[in-house]
């Protein structure tokens, strides 16, 4: 198990937003979170990474519990999310974007290279580390271009490459397809199967359905908090009361 969810609860102002949520996600697997607008989808990225404080319950990570630990420390146990909104340094190139992801003992490395010239194993590694995710998204050609004179989809890898880069064993997606052009979200849908070959572990919030169905090992669908269906994407697919709230099927 990677990650387990037990009994999650979460208000605002007397409005439940999270209503006893568990489940659970396998490790080297691709688990979707599904749902309509409003389900609750992005709060419970937020719950399980200590964006938001839950009112009860618990998050455990390989067995240890992280439920309002500090971000930070969330993310050195290997656990790292990405944001709807698309969040790069424009002024930046693409290569100093994706450098900026490099874990956080990466970073104080380089700090250290910076302030005393020394530790030529270090740079090296960052850059080749830095090429073999530019090589992965397919972006090598544009490294040095100035982050804001690429399109919305190159920004999207970018992004995943700056989380890649932080060799977190657990990527939490937040709707990497959204507002991606067929053959981009066809691009995202390989690169998540290559990730998963690579021993990582996804946790995906998706509205893309197609991408979800075809993708995902695991499917946990919300409605108003509350979770109405767990299972394969098969299961998913045929539940009645999926259909009835969210896939719009007969």
């Amino acid at each position: 198990m990677s990650l387990e969810v037990k009994n999650l609860c979460k208000s605002f102002g007397g409005l439940t937003a999270i209503d006893d949520l568990s489940f659970s996600i396998e490790k080297n697997a691709i688990t979707s979170l599904i749902g309509p607008n409003g389900a609750g989808k992005s709060t419970v990225f937020n719950l399980i990474t200590s964006f938001l404080i839950p009112d009860s319950g618990h998050v455990f990570y390989s067995d240890t519990e992280i439920t309002a630990m500090p971000p930070h420390k969330i993310a050195n146990l290997g656990i790292v999310r990405t944001f709807q909104d698309v969040k790069i340094f424009n002024k930046l190139s693409v290569r100093e974007n994706i450098l900026l992801g490099l874990s956080q003992t990466h970073q104080q490395r380089l700090l250290t290279s910076i302030l005393w010239g020394v530790s030529s194993e270090n740079k090296r590694y960052m850059k080749e580390r830095t090429e073999e995710l530019l090589q992965f998204i397919g972006l090598e050609a544009i490294g040095d271009e100035r982050a804001e004179n690429i399109s919305y989809a190159e920004k999207k890898l970018v992004i995943l490459a700056r989380a890649l880069a932080t060799d977190a064993e657990l990527i939490m997606l937040d709707e990497p397809a959204a507002g991606l052009s067929e053959e981009s979200v066809n691009t995202i849908m390989g690169l998540l199967k290559r990730l998963i070959k690579e021993g990582k572990t996804i946790f995906l919030v998706e509205h893309n359905m197609d991408l979800v169905l075809q993708v995902s090992d695991h499917i946990i669908v919300l409605n108003f908090g509350k979770k109405i269906a767990d299972g394969d994407p098969k299961q998913i697919k045929h539940d009645d009361k999926v259909i009835e709230v969210y896939l719009g099927m007969s």
